[in-house]
Formats: C-alpha cells, sequence, structure tokens
C-alpha cells in the first residue's frame, strides 16, 4: 500500500512539473475580439472588446508618472500622423478615427499577473460614443456614415502594440 502510494505521488509530481508557462513577448499583442453593435444610431455609445497577451504583465498606466494636462486629445483635428496623444502617461488605450484620424484616450484598469508566472492575457472593452462627423449639426440628418477604429495599447513600460483594426461600423441617421 505504502508503494502505490508513492508511486502515485511520484506521478502527480511528474505532471504538475511539465505545466509550462506561457511565452509571450514582453511587447503586447492585441487581436480584434468584437463589436457590441455594427450598426448604431448617432451619439449612441458602442463597446469595443479586444484581447491582450504581455510577457512581463504590465498592463495598465503608469501610476507613478505624472499626468500630462498640457496636451489636449479626444478632441478631432489632430494632423495625419501626430503621435503626441500616444505619450500621454495618463492613457494607454488609443483609438483612431478612420475619418479624420481624431484619436480618443482611455486608461485600462492596471492588471496585475497572479500567481508564479508573469505572463497575462484578457480582454479589455472599451466603450466610446458614435457619432456621425456627416451631421455636424446635429439630428436631424439624413445621411448615414461608416467608422473604422484603429487601435493601439501601450503597457507600463511603455511598449506599444500591434495596431488592429475594427471592422466598419455603420452610423445610422437619427430620427
Amino acid at each position: 500500500m505504502r508503494k502505490a502510494s508513492f508511486v502515485y505521488i511520484i506521478l502527480a509530481c511528474t505532471l504538475f512539473s511539465c505545466i509550462k508557462p506561457p511565452s509571450y513577448s514582453v511587447i503586447p499583442n492585441i487581436a480584434f475580439q468584437s463589436v457590441s453593435a455594427p450598426n448604431t444610431i448617432n451619439g449612441f455609445s458602442d463597446t469595443i472588446t479586444f484581447t491582450f497577451t504581455d510577457g512581463d504583465g504590465d498592463i495598465g498606466i503608469n501610476t507613478g508618472s505624472t499626468v500630462d494636462t498640457g496636451t489636449v486629445c479626444n478632441t478631432c483635428g489632430i494632423q495625419h500622423g501626430d503621435s503626441s496623444c500616444l505619450k500621454l502617461n495618463a492613457f494607454n488605450v488609443f483609438l483612431i478615427d478612420s475619418r479624420d484620424s481624431c484619436m480618443s484616450t482611455y486608461a485600462s484598469a492596471n492588471v496585475q499577473p497572479t500567481g508564479k508566472y508573469k505572463a497575462i492575457s484578457g480582454n479589455i472593452q472599451v466603450i466610446t460614443a458614435i457619432y456621425n462627423t456627416k451631421c455636424i449639426g446635429g439630428c436631424p440628418c439624413a445621411v448615414n456614415d461608416t467608422v473604422t477604429y484603429a487601435i493601439i495599447l501601450r503597457d507600463m513600460a511603455g511598449h506599444y502594440s500591434n495596431v488592429i483594426h475594427t471592422p466598419p461600423i455603420a452610423i445610422l441617421s437619427c430620427n
């Protein structure tokens, strides 16, 4: 009986020692997952979900850094190719509007790895208001619009993820 117990203990230890940690890059990698409403009404919000992996487990904003208040983002009219909003310390998720390169900035929760491995993966959801840029004066508007967002994620170490794109989101005119 003792011999059988010893064999089971050795077998269990062998099985658990075969578990390998995930091998993710320290540079975040993101992939598009979903849009809650591929057709939305002008001025309504939409939820965009994407997945991430990070090898050193440092997703979030750098809380020890100072908040940049001199640079204004979340406003349209940013020059095409201007990356100054990507350097704001208080934000780490960036949505770039395909129609006019308008950049919206968001801050994700600070994700800390649990367990013995630093590598982490998960989902991030961004809730954003969707506006029809063809209806400057607001409603009523009889013209539909479409937007695609480019999404970038930055980790606490300052590594930028790959760029992903949402599928086109139809913005229906309001009545």
